[in-house]
């Protein structure tokens, strides 16, 4: 687990005093590794000597800007195969240039983008600190088998007969579960099924980065059918400690659209003896249906079956709203965009707002995803939010989330990153 001993910081400023302050105040907060840059070029090159962790940068300088430093971040990330750091914007500018700024970072794929107003405080630099440590141990992926970690692109692309390889082994993809949180109690209500891969040559890739060629394989319902079975597992052993909680398995359209899901969900949780309540299938709108016809058929009989459905990342697409109208949804969960920015960002606050009056209206539950500390599930309380989920709490192996449910860990003992 990082520590700010251990973080890699680099400081943008072309504003000497400016530049000098933050690397001085960074120290005096336990920061042992700072480098510092004039501009958006020599950050580059302090990149290209050196992994960083995390990147505070001013927004307006020369030779190189904000913005072009952002395009030439994602042009070597994509050359490279590197992971994006963290990024922290600083500027004397108005606060709509630094939200912009702010949506360009999280639109090229930076993990962690905030935005801070010049001059800086030490209690500032300390929050931001302590909210990146989070999230950075939180996302943190676990070490390839031999303790050797080689990045995605280190020996070519995945191929086909990687994934064809992988989705007979069943020991390379694992089932992590994230769990949702009671923003009142502060306890463990419910949890998402995460599929990850440990792959041999590639180490631990993200879901996005293998379920595209999955389903390009047409494997994606053999992999849902595999994750099935692994969350009834995982309930029967709650059960038997006395906890009854629901989890979520999601899959993409084209996956749902297959109408003999609702039939073999039926059919494994009574083998299980886990109740239908306790199973929601989500659906996220990344890729829309081809065969609308059949997915609503297919989420009509998983509903008539007695299981929920979860619509994701509501009020991110065009057809979200259209969507909700037609099916038989249980659950909205908010998108994490709208949940990073509501406390600063009044026209997401807006959408935050409405959406929780949505499903208030429709007597659905509703979810906000990505929530980052204990201000944010305060505000989202108060709001009548009554679920969450996100770097406050992070994915956790089934052994590890049997170990955590069953010990009824809550807000003061160590479930909490907030």
């Amino acid at each position: 687990m990082k520590t700010v001993a251990n973080l890699s910081v680099l400081v943008v400023e072309d504003e000497p005093l400016q530049k000098i302050f933050a690397v001085e105040k960074l120290r005096e907060l336990g920061c042992v590794n700072v480098v510092e840059a004039a501009d958006g070029m020599e950050a580059m090159e302090r990149l290209s000597e050196r992994r960083i962790d995390l990147i505070f940068c001013d927004i307006g300088m020369p030779n190189m800007d904000g913005s072009q430093f952002v395009l030439a971040q994602d042009r070597s990330v994509q050359s490279a195969g590197k992971e994006l750091p963290m990024l922290v914007w600083m500027s004397v500018h108005a606060e709509d240039v630094r939200e912009s700024h702010l949506q360009l970072a999280y639109s090229a794929g930076f993990p962690f983008v905030d935005a801070i107003a010049k001059p800086l405080t030490l209690p500032t630099l300390q929050s931001i600190l302590a909210t990146a440590l989070t999230m950075m141990n939180a996302i943190k992926p676990a070490p390839a088998k031999g303790g050797k970690t080689i990045s995605a692109t280190a020996d070519g692309a995945i191929g086909d007969d990687d994934i064809l390889r992988a989705i007979c082994d069943t020991s390379e993809f694992e089932v992590w579960y994230q769990p949702q949180i009671s923003l009142k109690t502060k306890a463990i209500i419910g949890a998402d099924a995460m599929v990850r891969w440990s792959h041999p040559k590639f180490s631990y890739l993200a879901p996005e980065q293998f379920m595209t060629l999955i389903e390009r394989q047409g494997l994606g319902l053999m992999l849902f059918y595999r994750t099935v079975n692994h969350v009834l597992k995982t309930q029967q052993k709650l059960e038997h400690i006395g906890c009854s909680l629901p989890i979520c398995i999601k899959a993409s359209a084209s996956t749902l659209e297959t109408p003999e899901i609702a039939d073999y969900l039926h059919e494994r949780s009574q083998r299980y003896g886990i109740s239908s309540h306790l199973v929601t299938v989500g659906i996220s709108e990344e890729e829309p249906s081809q065969h609308a016809l059949k997915l609503a058929a297919s989420l009509n009989r998983l509903r008539l079956r007695g299981f929920g459905l979860s619509i994701d990342d509501f009020g991110s697409g065009i057809s979200t709203m259209k969507l909700l109208s037609q099916m038989p949804f249980t659950e909205i969960r908010i998108d994490r965009h709208f949940v990073r920015q509501f406390l600063r960002q009044p026209q997401c606050r807006v959408i935050v707002e409405s959406i929780i009056g949505i499903a208030k209206r429709l007597q659905l539950a509703v979810i906000a995803e990505g929530i980052e500390n204990a201000r944010q599930m305060e505000v989202l309380a108060a709001m009548g939010c009554g679920r969450g989920q996100g770097f406050i709490a992070a994915p956790m192996r089934q052994d590890d989330f049997l170990s955590k449910v069953g010990a009824n860990q809550l807000f003061n003992n160590g479930l909490i990153n907030a």
